[in-house]
């Protein structure tokens, strides 16, 4: 798992601020993020260039106030100008939550892997990843429950070869 920065203050505020859309404009910060996204893999190209895609981790369908993920990989897409890096074209995901499910967020190791759990049960993949090396893009990285489910349904429904993460920010620990 890669992380371009710690979950700490301040980016652990701007991406809450962000992600919850707690103020005027903060939906901006997704093109900021889709651009350090694509910043980073250019700066690390020897880690991910044997990478065959790259995912967000989805949100559910119309989720308020945002999809945030689905922002960011907007925006990583449209930095990518040069198509250096298989980012899975927006438009037309790759991987999509069929469904609202419970929230993780402030809840217990248990009750994170019930969560990722339900979250994996509502993915569908609407592409072939089979034999892949999947790089799966999310906000936060905090016990890991959730990379861990939605890896093993990549892996064992959709075949894929090997899927590796990057995250905004991990929690120090």
């Amino acid at each position: 798992m890669d992380a371009l920065a710690l979950y700490a203050f301040p980016l652990e505020q701007t991406i809450k601020e962000y992600k919850y859309a707690l103020q005027d404009g903060s939906q901006g910060w997704g093109v900021i993020f889709g651009r350090l996204i694509v910043g980073y893999l250019e700066a690390n190209h020897h880690t991910f260039a044997d990478i065959d895609i790259i995912v967000g981790n989805p949100t559910a369908p119309g989720r308020a106030p945002l999809q945030h993920i689905e922002m960011m990989m907007k925006a990583a897409y449209a930095e990518d100008g040069l198509d250096r890096w298989p980012i899975a074209d927006p438009d037309s995901p790759v991987l999509i939550k069929t469904r609202e499910t419970a929230k993780s967020a402030g809840k217990g190791w248990y009750e994170k892997m019930e969560a990722a759990r339900e979250h994996a049960a509502a993915l569908k993949l609407r592409q072939s990843v089979e034999g892949k090396c999947v790089l799966l893009v999310d906000d936060v990285f905090t016990t890991g429950s959730q990379f861990y489910t939605v890896s093993k349904f990549l892996r064992e429904t959709g075949k894929a070869a090997e899927v590796r993460g990057l995250v905004l920010a991990r929690v120090p620990g």
